[in-house]
């Protein structure tokens, strides 16, 4: 049975989880979080109940008092909202979710002519990667990436904060992903001056190396 594991899967596996951290609150993000209950029988997708085609993340989904994983368990159409689950569910069910018009965390990297107002942002996109064939009969391969996380604010204490952050909570789920075998800060560059926000705003890096996906054919 083939498996593939594509660079959309990492990303949005991964802008799942930085919107879902807290690491910015859902009022600098502009989002509101909900929560839909009630039975399942059998169901094999779910409609988000508020702003579905707004949602922005999933914080988490429980079936009958287990926790569901996402990419395992189920998937998400990020522009309709709706919830597929790989298996039927059965049971009373509890899922909390962000929706909102706009946001502050991104899988790419702001452009030239956004405000001040614009900011604090927190930017990520992969930047590199490597496949090799793997095993007897070129059945297999190996995949590593380079993601590349940037944290842009104003004030420069409150940048250092937001970054310690976004490097804890990885650390802290480096091997807690589905489609992301594992995940771990490697280098950091600089604080610097950009252009973004009237050149008001700063800006650090934090390389993180995403390791060992294998996919087969």
């Amino acid at each position: 049975m083939s498996s593939y594991v594509s660079p959309y899967d990492i990303k949005k596996e991964l802008l799942n989880f930085l919107r879902s951290q807290d690491i910015l609150t859902i009022a600098a993000r502009g989002v509101t979080t909900y929560s839909d209950t009630g039975s399942f029988s059998g169901a094999t997708t779910h409609t988000l109940g508020n702003n579905p085609t707004l949602v922005k993340n999933i914080r988490s989904v429980t079936v009958a008092s287990v926790a569901k994983v996402y990419g395992k368990d189920y998937t998400l159409n990020w522009d309709t909202g709706v919830i597929t689950f790989v298996a039927a569910q059965t049971g009373s069910y509890t899922i909390s979710y962000d929706a909102g018009s706009t946001d502050k965390i991104f899988p790419d990297f702001p452009q030239s002519d956004l405000k001040l107002k614009d900011f604090p942002r927190i930017g990520f996109d992969i930047i590199s990667g490597d496949t090799k064939e793997q095993g007897l009969g070129a059945t297999m391969t190996l995949s590593d990436y380079i993601v590349s996380v940037v944290v842009y604010h104003s004030d420069t204490e409150l940048l250092e904060a937001l970054m310690a952050t976004v490097r804890q909570k990885i650390q802290d789920n480096k091997k807690n992903f589905y489609y992301i075998p594992f995940i771990t800060p490697t280098g950091m560059g600089p604080m610097l001056p950009s252009l973004f926000g009237q050149t008001k705003i700063f800006q650090r890096n934090q390389d993180c190396a995403v390791m060992k996906v294998y996919e087969t054919v």
